[in-house]
């Protein structure tokens, strides 16, 4: 194993940069002496990349329907009773989207699991977590956008504007089933 290198930052001793590069280099060996392990640890990123995706559109969408949430007061006061049903079932309809994505199936298959997912299954999960990524941001942009409405009373744009939101949402289900469909090789 290399020796730790030893790195002066802000006039402290930090040995973490040294041991990183340390593991790194284990790695290097490792790579060079079991055949297929680098593929395997690219698998492994992947795993982790697919993790820290859906973790990403969950807390997206929390955001969103804290957003949608915040909206209900200013409705509420207002007694506008005509956005409660419609408001009430985007609240439900986005935690169980944001709850089916968080536990979602990894867009990587370990080497005992009975469904077995390959690359070009992997590239394709690739553009639906882009999707995934860009809808969500796009869900927040427009509840944002809604409880702005709703604090403003401007409920003429606010019933559009749920109209927008519920037709987004609707893509992002479809980007889900369609990731899962990917998943379940069907």
């Amino acid at each position: 194993m290399s020796e730790t290198v030893i790195f002066l930052v802000d006039g402290k001793m930090s040995e973490i940069v040294g041991r990183i590069k340390d593991r790194y280099a284990l790695l290097e060996k490792i790579e060079s002496v079991i055949p297929g392990f680098r593929g395997y640890k690219e698998k492994e990123i992947r795993r982790e990349s697919d993790r820290l995706v859906r973790d990403h559109v969950y807390s997206v969408l929390y955001e969103a329907k804290q957003y949608l949430r915040d909206a209900l007061v200013p409705v509420i006061e207002a007694e506008r009773r005509e956005f409660y049903p419609q408001l009430n079932r985007i609240i439900a309809k986005l935690d169980r989207l944001a709850e089916q994505i968080n536990h979602a199936d990894y867009g990587y298959s370990g080497f005992f699991d009975a469904v077995k997912i390959k690359e070009p299954e992997l590239d394709l999960l690739i553009e639906y977590d882009y999707n995934l990524v860009s809808l969500a941001s796009d869900i927040r942009n427009v509840t944002l956008n809604l409880k702005q409405l709703a604090y403003r009373k401007d409920f003429n744009v606010f019933g559009e504007k749920l109209l927008e939101l519920e037709s987004k949402i609707a893509r992002l289900d479809e980007a889900v089933i369609g990731r899962e469909r990917i998943i379940r090789g069907v």
